[in-house]
């Protein structure tokens, strides 16, 4: 791949570089009454150019000649953006990472697996059940050459497994866990799979006797307006990503956040050990490094090269296809020192939010809101009826309602636009949220 990299001394812009990025991809999917398993393997090389603006453009060829057709062809798109760019300045690196894999990824093993914890399930179950497990692993091999001399190479292996379960009373329950981490067949192993799967016989049992959230208000009158809502770990995790969307420096709105009362610290850290968002360099080869965005010291911005200026860090990019914007690696509140059971104790009357289908911010109005998969009654202390779809709907100042935060985080693998994130919280409690 050396002859590539000598393309760049050609191209007569300000910055450009050469990606070459190989995958390979394995699934299997064990379902009550199927299987199937998916191998993919690919390689793409991506040229981008800062001249006038951003230019972008990729191929699958592998040959000199069109990668340096490619080159050029980003090389004429930068020059026709309308608007200029320029990028911050930072060292250049060099370097190789390569994260370790404990347990290779074997289709036989990985079934084997997927088999026992199936079994579990149906073993606990005390009605008719249908599951659904889905287990995936990546092998990323990354290599990044730019004009200014860096010259990175990262291969990292991802593992996640997603359980689905479908239980039939007098109606359909559902319930779902994703895992996931860095590494192989370890990754999965690792889980606590004991508690896992207990409380997802239980979630889905639940489910078929939830009732829908419209009644929330007739049949409790004593829970009116805004209600004190704790939220679980992964109902949690999905609220601190969304507060994140609204730190990321392309889309930041200062009038959100003017003069409001951190009782969080809300951190991105790319360096967590065996995270499914980790990583030792961003998409435009800048070294990573944890970043606390919401604290007593204030706010503090995701960044790429193009968004940084005096006094900001770049290191959240993410984009190859197209011009990279900042976005989050690993993103979590950090704990604090309330128990789960001094948390329950605590709240009188409430909502308890577990597990999570859905969330979604709207940047322009600094609006969160929140789908549990299921959500229960707290009366008098106690978790009485189970509610399914709620939503839970918060804003950005509904941060300083936050008065009571867990000791643990625990942290949920996804995807966002493609690229591998995690979120994660412990245990929160939001005093006063607004419930439909």
């Amino acid at each position: 791949m050396q002859e590539f990299y000598s393309i760049l001394e050609k191209i007569p812009a300000k910055y450009s570089d050469i990606k070459i990025l190989k995958q390979r991809f394995i699934q299997v999917a064990l379902r009550t009454d199927s299987s199937d398993i998916i191998r993919e393997e690919w390689s793409r090389i991506v040229c981008r150019v800062v001249s006038k603006g951003y230019g972008v453009a990729s191929t699958d060829r592998l040959d000199k000649q069109s990668v340096e057709s490619t080159a050029l062809l980003a090389f004429r798109s930068a020059r026709l953006c309308a608007q200029p760019v320029e990028l911050a300045t930072v060292t250049p690196e060099k370097g190789f990472v390569e994260h370790p894999v404990i347990e290779e990824f074997e289709v036989e093993k990985v079934l084997s697996f997927l088999k026992f914890i199936d079994s579990e399930i149906k073993t606990k179950m005390s009605m008719s059940v249908k599951t659904e497990l889905i287990a995936s692993h990546y092998q990323i091999d990354s290599t990044l050459h730019t004009s200014e001399g860096t010259e990175v190479r990262e291969k990292t292996p991802l593992t996640d497994l997603t359980v689905y379960i479908v239980s039939r009373g007098l109606v359909e329950g559902f319930a779902s866990k994703i895992v996931g981490g860095m590494g192989g067949l370890e990754v999965l192993r690792n889980q606590q799979w004991g508690d896992i799967v207990e409380s997802l016989v239980r979630r889905a049992s639940d489910s078929t006797k939830a009732k829908p959230s419209i009644s929330l208000h007739f049949t409790y009158p004593y829970l009116t307006g805004r209600f004190k809502v704790i939220l679980d770990p992964e109902a949690a995790g999905g609220f601190a990503h969304e507060v994140a969307h609204f730190l990321e420096a392309d889309v930041y709105q200062e009038r959100f956040f003017k003069d409001l009362n951190y009782t969080i610290n809300l951190i991105d850290n790319p360096l967590l050990e065996g995270a499914f968002g980790s990583f030792y360099w961003d998409d435009e080869g800048v070294r990573s490094k944890k970043k606390i965005l919401l604290g007593k010291d204030g706010i503090r911005l995701l960044h790429t090269r193009l968004t940084a200026k005096k006094d900001s860090d770049a290191g959240n990019a993410h984009g190859i296809l197209h011009k990279p914007r900042p976005m989050v690696s690993n993103v979590y509140i950090n704990p604090s020192d309330w128990s789960r059971e001094e948390i329950f104790a605590d709240t009188q009357n409430g909502i308890y939010a577990e597990g999570l289908v859905r969330a979604e911010c709207r940047i322009d109005e600094g609006r969160i809101e929140i789908e549990p998969e299921i959500a229960y009654v707290l009366k008098n202390k106690e978790l009485t009826t189970p509610i399914k779809n709620l939503k839970i709907i918060c804003n950005i100042k509904d941060i300083s309602k936050i008065d009571a935060i867990g000791t643990s985080v625990y942290l949920r693998p996804c995807y966002e636009k493609g690229f591998a994130m995690s979120e994660g919280a412990p245990y929160l409690r939001i005093n006063g949220a607004l419930c439909r």
